[in-house]
């Protein structure tokens, strides 16, 4: 019905200036405004989208009151002519009456009490329309909940009228259902400014990714009112199902709308509300709110993290007891629960028997359960569905627990987390056996979290043993960190651990494990089912010696052919250099593809290891290495390494370490930084591989040892057969077998070559696209193109069906369908070659790859072990044709220390050389006439073993420089230095027989030694002079000789004189004090200076030992010791009047050798050596030298003739003693 009759033109357009042109009216009508005195007034009653405006009826016009429509609590229309509001914050209620109608109609056709009807209809059906528009999925008894009109069938023929089938009008909902405008409404209800930001959040991010948990956190950095409208949008949303406001501040206001929302939302599911600082009285009003809704959705809650307490918990217990639907997810973590609250919650889940189907999620942790708690445990033992249950820190009784669990928890069962609490049973005292039956019994377990739970070995040995019964479970992941279980659990754990097939994953962080810990590696290693491990924290305090053997065990574990392990983890175990193995091993690994080795400190040295391995590794695909003192040199050799690597897609950026990098250097760290970042980007785009690197690999691996010792057992066994072929011919059987295996031999160092020319013969056609399997995935590409071909058309066809269904007056001309179909189809059309890079380049790509990969180990599998059989059977013929017998046992060479490796023989080599055979027995015929190309090959390389390494040593990278902070030492560097005459004379080589007439001779004697500070506290000792022993030393004189001069304790060090500097000296240690790189460290015991310097000025004796030629024993000739003056240098040494050497003259006190830094001062003498050199560059310049000098000039006294008589004769007499012995 038009209104314009009714109102003026005036008034019209005075109400339009009034309300603006930002509202817009939807309806204008002229009532009558009833009042307390049953009087009326005229006013004219104006819809907009969201409010209701009463203006009066006079020009110029103004507003006397307004309402939003979702304050409207009641509408009522019990006469035909009346229209009752009864709105929010207005003490009265509104009775309307509509204005008589104009004049213009005529009387007779209309009932006035009939168009006074329909004009009340009219504003009823201008506000649901209003409502619709807001809310379109809500009825419009949901928001206005009481709604009266007579009769009641004139409520259901308004809402379909106003229905968009009935009016034709199919305005969109959009998106999220509309939150947009229900924003924009409710910040008009709230008279807030509208923010365009928060609708196009939710209309763009939320919607594309079909987001249907609202999160405040989104909107965090709004002021707090502005978070009002947001939340009050949710009361009639149905798009939003779970409301996310934890860990931010929500003022008062938001926390009512939130209950408000509870109230009225029929599509609420889930809320979580963690660590908002809420008390007990929120919780009260949380259940009134539930129950105040009793078509709610409800069933997720979580409160963690707020302190409700006892009280609180008690108001919702009454409320879940009540639920008709039940909950599935209840978390009330860190609440300051005790055992009573939790007992009451425990009993309103008893009482409600929806609960025992529903409810999957259980979180009672932090909280301080130290009490019983029967009717938590009455709940857990009845058959329920409970999925995860955390009790973790809460100091409940763990036995009982588990006998709960062991009857009603078994089934459903997935996450059991009771970290933190601890075994009531004291020592001594069995396990209960619910505890291994739950174990046993559980049929989905995949989590169970026993850290710091302090766990008795019998416990452990129960859980261990339960879980080696249960054949229902896999992939279970067990967390036993932070038990320290010492010694005695890792022998349990050694003992059960291989057991488990259920295992696959397992955390034994910080658990004080010591040395135990490498058996307990090896015996983790026999389990195949393991595939992730925690090992971090066991080693940070550990002694030395102990890691070794720790890290050995790790990398043999790792190394096994057979080991399935994925991930390994040794973090924050402050490893350094011995981490150094572990990484060497990598290079070669084919297991892991995730490594931790953040927090190990292992610096520079360690990133450049980790560089070398990184280049060869095609595994690793997740690496962790911060907090390890990295500078910008080793990410720089890291970022080289990625560039040759192409597997390697996830390293988390290390933020410890760049910020040291950071002050150093910020552009090139940013610079070295990038790149890294670029390099595993590259990496996860699939890239075909073509596995030459892999294969150059293998061949080191394989061929590095095995070449040189196959080549070695063939000359041996070519030397032996050249020998034999001088016997007569029965042996030519045996000649020919052998001669046949020096032939494959022969062929078996390329065999890895040939065998991977077979598998990788198709790269050529990899690389051309013409192999079988590029052709068979080409062929696929092509039919499956052919058929989202086909299917795009049929849906083209389906929706230009449904198009002319809808719209048959446009589309109606069968030329514009024909043109549409056309631009359909061109717009539709799917690029062939998008198919073929899916499925050739991206599957293709993985698929051969991992083809090439399975080729190549089959490859290098076979030829290892016909390698092996090879050298075998070389072997074995080499011992026939020499009679059974073995090479002779390799003297040791004379090559000074610091070139010269030890001899490593393998165990069966030291089995066959104890058959009781001497050396000479055992050599090969003309061992000495061998040839310049054969003592070449022995000379220049380093000495081999009989047996050839395994494969888990050749894959091993050696040890480098690095490894070590004390540089190199004399067994890792090989011979490469030929033997000469004199070198000869100083190896060790094995004793003489009985009666070869060899002397035995110290080859040290002659060596400096410090001098003496005290005298000597035992009597010297005397020969016997009886019969029987001088006849008992004449019959051994033949085995004995040298006997006395070998083992004679030495006396003080000599001086440097022209009788000593004329002796011949030992060569090995002149030239390992040339060339050993191992500097002399401060504080060494061996560099301290004399006690006092009254003591230094006592005279040296020393001894010059030489063989006589008739056998007889050998004397000592003492002589004093003098330090040459700068003068005597030049000639070489002082003169000698018989035996004696006269005093130098007076020289200057030199500076003392520093016990720190061994270095002396510039004003001290200098010594010449016999070659004329200063003492700065002899290499009899050490601190043990410099004590043998004259100690009369570290004492700095004058050493007058009669001192010197003195002690002449005390040389006399000591010669004369030597003499008796």
């Amino acid at each position: 019905m038009s209104t314009r009759s009714q109102l003026t033109k005036d008034l019209n357009e005075s109400v339009k200036s009034l309300l603006g042109k930002n509202i817009k009216i939807l309806r204008k009508t002229l009532v009558k405004l009833e009042k307390n005195d049953k009087k009326t007034e005229n006013r004219v009653m104006v819809f907009s989208p969201c409010r209701l405006f009463f203006l009066t009826a006079k020009v110029p016009t103004r507003i006397d009151f307004h309402f939003h429509y979702l304050e409207i609590q009641k509408i009522e229309s019990k006469k035909s002519n009346q229209l009752v509001l009864s709105v929010m914050g207005i003490d009265r209620t509104l009775v309307l009456y509509p204005s008589q109608i104009s004049e213009a109609v005529p009387m007779s056709r209309v009932d006035p009490d009939m168009a006074a009807c329909l004009e009340v209809d009219g504003m009823l059906s201008t506000l649901a329309s209003a409502l619709l528009v807001i809310y379109p999925s809500v009825p419009i008894t949901n928001i206005i909940r009481k709604i009266e009109l007579v009769p009641e069938k004139r409520l259901e023929q308004l809402l379909t009228e106003i229905s968009p089938a009935a009016t034709g009008t199919f305005s969109g909902v959009g998106p999220c259902c509309g939150f947009s405008t229900q924003y924009a409404c409710m910040c008009d209800f709230h008279g807030l400014p509208y923010r365009d930001e928060v609708a196009w959040d939710i209309d763009t991010i939320y919607l594309s990714h079909n987001s249907k948990e609202l999160s405040l956190k989104d909107f965090e950095h709004l002021d707090q009112r502005d978070l009002v409208p947001i939340v009050s949008a949710l009361e009639h949303n149905t798009w939003f199902t779970k409301l996310r406001a934890g860990h931010i501040r929500l003022s008062h206001e938001a926390l009512d709308r939130i209950l408000q929302v509870i109230r009225r939302s029929l599509s609420l599911e889930e809320l979580y509300l963690d660590n908002l600082g809420l008390r007990g009285d929120f919780a009260h009003k949380l259940s009134l709110s539930l129950l105040a809704n009793p078509h709610s959705h409800l069933h997720s809650l979580d409160l963690s993290n707020n302190l409700i307490e006892d009280k609180g918990i008690g108001h919702l217990s009454h409320v879940f007891g009540r639920l008709p639907t039940g909950l599935v997810k209840l978390n009330f973590s860190s609440c300051g629960l005790s055992c009573k609250g939790v007992n009451q919650l425990s009993h309103a889940l008893l009482s409600n028997p929806n609960m025992f189907s529903t409810l999957a999620h259980l979180d009672l942790s932090g909280n301080s359960l130290k009490d019983d708690l029967n009717n938590l445990c009455n709940f857990l033992a009845q058959p329920n569905c409970i999925a995860h249950l955390d009790v973790s820190g809460t100091d409940a009784t763990l036995e009982h627990l588990f006998g709960a669990l062991l009857r009603g928890c078994t089934t459903h069962l997935t996450n059991l987390n009771i970290s933190k609490n601890k075994f009531a049973s004291k020592k001594g005292k069995e396990v209960p056996p619910s505890f291994k039956q739950f174990f046993t019994s559980s049929l989905n377990l995949k989590f169970l979290n026993f850290s710091g739970c302090c766990l008795p070995l019998d416990a452990l040995k129960n859980l261990l043993l339960g879980l080696a019964c249960n054949e229902s479970t896999e992939g279970l992941a067990l967390d036993l960190s932070n038990n320290n279980l010492s010694a005695s659990g890792a022998h349990v754990i050694e003992s059960c651990i291989h057991g488990v097939r259920c295992l696959g994953q397992l955390d034994l962080n910080e658990n004080n494990f010591d040395v135990e810990l490498a058996t307990m590696i090896t015996a983790i290693g026999k389990n195949k089912s393991l595939k992730h491990l925690n090992l971090g924290r066991n080693l940070a305090n550990m002694k030395q010696k102990h890691v070794v053997v720790i890290m050995e065990a790790l990398v043999q574990m790792i190394q096994e052919d057979d080991c399935i392990l994925q991930s390994l983890s040794l973090a924050d175990s402050k490893l350094k250099t011995d981490i150094f193995s572990l990484i060497n091993a990598l290079g070669s690994n084919q297991c892991l593809q995730s490594i931790d080795i953040s927090g190990n400190m292992m610096g520079d040295a360690g990133a450049r290891l980790l560089a070398k391995a990184l280049q060869i590794n095609t595994k690793l695909k997740n690496m962790v290495f911060d907090r390890n003192n990295i500078t910008l040199q080793g990410y720089s050799d890291i970022a080289y390494a990625l560039e040759s690597n192409f597997t390697l897609r996830y390293m988390p950026f290390p933020v410890f370490d760049v910020q040291h990098c950071m002050k150093a250097s910020a552009e090139r760290t940013d610079l070295i930084m990038r790149r890294i970042q670029e390099l595993i980007h590259r990496n996860v785009t699939p890239k075909r591989q073509y596995h030459s690197q892999a294969l150059r690999l293998q061949q080191g691996f394989l061929l590095t040892s095995t070449q040189q010792m196959v080549d070695r057992l063939v000359l041996q066994t070519q030397d032996s057969i050249a020998v034999l072929s001088q016997v007569p011919a029965e042996n030519n059987e045996l000649l020919e077998e052998t001669q046949g295996l020096i032939s494959d031999a022969e062929n078996v160092k390329q065999l890895l070559h040939r065998l991977n020319e077979v598998a990788l013969k198709g790269d050529e056609d990899d690389l051309n696209g013409t192999g079988p399997i590029d052709i068979k995935l080409q062929q696929c590409a092509i039919e499956l193109h052919s058929t989202c071909a086909a299917f795009i058309q049929r849906t083209i066809e389906n929706m230009m069906t449904c198009a002319i269904r809808e719209c048959p007056h446009v589309l109606e001309d069968s030329q514009t369908q024909q043109d549409i179909a056309k631009i359909c189809r061109a717009k539709s059309t799917m690029p062939i070659e998008f198919v073929n890079n899916t499925i050739v380049e991206q599957a293709g790509t993985e698929i051969i790859n991992k083809i090439k990969e399975l080729n190549l180990m089959t490859a290098a599998h076979l030829s290892d072990k016909i390698t092996d059989e090879v050298i075998e059977c070389l072997s074995r013929s080499h011992k026939a044709i020499v009679g059974d017998s073995r090479a002779s046992i390799r003297k040791r060479s004379s090559t000074p220390d610091v070139l010269r490796t030890r001899s490593r023989l393998s165990s069966d080599a030291l089995k066959s050389e104890a058959g009781g055979m001497s050396p000479t027995d055992c050599s090969l015929p003309n061992s000495t006439d061998q040839s310049p190309m054969l003592e070449y090959l022995n000379l220049a390389t380093p000495h081999m073993s009989s047996k050839r390494k395994s494969l888990y040593g050749r894959k091993l990278r050696p040890q480098s420089v690095v490894d070590s902070s004390e540089g190199l030492s004399a067994d890792d560097i090989p011979d490469l230095l030929p033997k000469s005459a004199e070198e000869s004379q100083d190896s060790v080589s094995d004793l003489p027989a009985g009666g070869s007439g060899q002397v035995l001779m110290h080859l040290v004697k002659t060596r400096p030694k410090r001098a003496k500070t005290r005298a000597p506290t035992r009597p010297m000792l005397r020969g016997s002079t009886s019969d029987t022993e001088q006849s008992s030393s004449k019959d051994s004189s033949a085995i004995a000789e040298g006997l006395d001069s070998f083992f004679v304790k030495p006396s003080p060090a000599p001086s440097i004189s022209s009788s000593l500097m004329n002796a011949p000296r030992s060569q090995s240690s002149d030239n390992l004090r040339k060339a050993s790189p191992l500097p002399i460290l401060k504080g060494d015991k061996s560099q301290k200076p004399p006690a006092s310097p009254l003591l230094n000025s006592e005279a040296e004796e020393s001894a010059s030992p030489s063989p006589v030629p008739d056998h007889t024993k050998q004397t000592v000739l003492s002589t004093k010791s003098e330090t040459p003056s700068p003068s005597n240098t030049a000639k070489g040494s002082s003169k000698i009047k018989d035996g004696i050497r006269k005093p130098p003259p007076i020289a200057p006190k030199p500076r003392p050798w520093s016990m720190f830094t061994g270095d002396k001062v510039s004003g001290e003498l200098s010594l010449v050596s016999d070659g004329g050199s200063s003492s700065t560059t002899s290499d009899a310049n050490t601190p043990d030298s410099v004590d043998a000098l004259d100690e009369s000039t570290d004492s700095g006294l004058v050493i007058d003739s009669s001192e010197a008589e003195k002690q002449e004769a005390k040389e006399e007499a000591a010669k004369r003693q030597s003499n008796k012995l």
